[in-house]
């Protein structure tokens, strides 16, 4: 994987995990409601659930690849026009939502990150769409490793970066005036990068 494709999808790792969802809003609520270490334990467990669904998803895909490679050309095209869905509706999405508030959850903030993780299954169909475009049936167990790696990291250091920032700087505020804005530039920047992906797909 050349540096230029490992940027693409890291970029659209991070517009994923930057993506207002429970899992800000239960990041936002233990960093408030007990204290900075709560949010970044949380934010580390978060990437340790979106490790499972990574090292998953690039297993089956690649069983797939190498037994019809038809159906992962079927997937991939697939898969970027979804990322050109998510980022329609992200622009097209009405500003009614209510604002980014607190989830009652009574256990520990290690066990809310993970579940609030594995318990979403848009992640799972989130990670075929743009793991469809990036793995190679000829990568070395180093470049799957790298792409299993680097939505997990980049998960977890945002969220405990929101963690650090809301517990001293009011992000939820920022976050929540700012909402409508991050959600349609999102929206745009998934979009751009799905018509490169199936410019390449196309073209090749």
């Amino acid at each position: 994987m050349t540096f230029f494709l490992w940027s693409q999808f890291a970029i659209v790792c991070l517009l994923g995990a930057m993506s207002p969802g429970p899992s800000l809003a239960l990041i936002i609520r233990n960093s408030i409601s007990y204290n900075r270490m709560s949010g970044i334990i949380a934010s580390v467990a978060h990437g340790l659930g979106i490790c499972v669904y990574a090292t998953v998803t690039v297993i089956v895909l690649e069983f797939i690849l190498r037994n019809s490679e038809t159906i992962f050309f079927v997937i991939q095209i697939c898969g970027s026009l979804f990322l050109v869905i998510l980022g329609l509706i992200f622009i097209l999405k009405k500003n009614n939502e209510k604002k980014i508030e607190t989830y009652q959850i009574h256990s520990s903030s290690f066990t809310q990150g993970f579940i609030i993780a594995i318990i979403n299954p848009k992640i799972l169909i989130w990670f075929t769409a743009i793991y469809s475009q990036f793995i190679d049936i000829n990568a070395t167990f180093f470049n799957k490793t790298i792409l299993v790696l680097t939505p997990s990291i980049i998960d977890a250091i945002w969220y405990s970066l929101v963690s650090i920032l809301v517990t001293g700087y009011g992000l939820k505020e920022i976050l929540n005036k700012k909402k409508f804005i991050i959600q349609k530039t999102i929206g745009v920047l998934l979009i751009l990068i799905a018509l490169s992906l199936i410019y390449s797909l196309i073209s090749f």
